[in-house]
């Protein structure tokens, strides 16, 4: 019995850690967006969401994480818009949250929303598909998910190799490829319908210079379209319906003689017989 209490206990030490990393991880991502390159990032985010949520409609939309003051959600059809996040202590000047609550064990009845947004949260979290588990769980069917994710195969990618455990964000996230989300998803039940990239100018600080790559975004959408920078998902919850299938008896077709008039023939063959006999 003590053996399953120590297991236990390390297993929940474990999954706190986890909690406490993704804390941190929250917050250097946070601080990292009031940076040039942060909120040059941040337009374009802007700009591809704009193109997506109008077109998402339902009656209750929520958003998973909170990384800056900037309002992903503002082009959205659906009224009632909840941002859910856990805020540390070094934040809460900053934090403007409509509920704080942990991605891992989201307090929302299953089935209930009709759109769910995920900016960058796979990227900072320590147990992503948790995440992308409740994010199932919670969403009505045909309902949506909205992923941003930082693109491992990019020039960003290429920063995030020296940056993998100890370094500056976004470079020290977890960058995972398109493909690998698209296989949690589709394990989950979801069908992908949208994958686009974009953001195709290098790590750079300097405003200047990141203002002279803008054309970047230009030529990297027509020349490499799958090596910018972030990429954007849509996938579709799909539940899987049965079809009643009637009984075969219910399907047979009636006789059209009285089985009366054949039993009571059947019986006078057999007298007539029985007589020669």
């Amino acid at each position: 019995m003590q053996k399953v209490i120590n297991k236990t206990n390390k297993f929940q030490g474990k999954l706190l850690d986890k909690y406490q990393d993704s804390l941190l991880a929250r917050h250097s991502l946070r601080s990292w967006y009031e940076t040039p390159l942060g909120q040059a990032l941040l337009e374009a985010e802007n700009k591809e969401l704009e193109s997506v949520l109008p077109g998402l409609f339902g009656y209750h939309l929520l958003q998973l994480s909170e990384h800056h003051n900037s309002d992903y959600l503002s082009k959205s059809s659906i009224r009632h818009q909840i941002i859910a996040d856990v805020c540390s202590v070094s934040d809460q000047h900053d934090c403007q949250l409509g509920v704080q609550m942990n991605a891992h064990n989201l307090a929302i009845a299953s089935d209930s929303v009709d759109v769910v947004v995920l900016p960058h949260t796979l990227d900072v979290d320590m147990n992503p598909q948790q995440v992308l588990r409740e994010t199932d769980r919670v969403l009505v069917p045909e309902g949506r998910a909205v992923i941003l994710n930082f693109n491992p195969w990019s020039s960003w990618g290429i920063r995030h190799i020296p940056n993998i455990y100890h370094g500056q964000m976004p470079y020290s996230s977890r960058f995972f490829s398109p493909m690998r989300i698209k296989d949690w998803l589709t394990l989950l039940g979801f069908e992908v319908e949208s994958i686009k990239t974009f953001f195709y100018r290098l790590p750079v600080s300097n405003p200047a210079v990141l203002k002279k790559l803008s054309f970047l975004d230009v030529v990297g959408e027509k020349i490499w379209p799958a090596f910018g920078s972030v990429y954007l998902i849509v996938a579709r919850k799909q539940v899987s319906t049965l079809t009643p299938v009637r009984p075969r008896w219910f399907l047979r077709r009636r006789s059209r003689v009285t089985p009366g008039y054949i039993e009571t023939r059947t019986l006078r063959q057999n007298t007539v017989k029985n007589f020669k006999k």
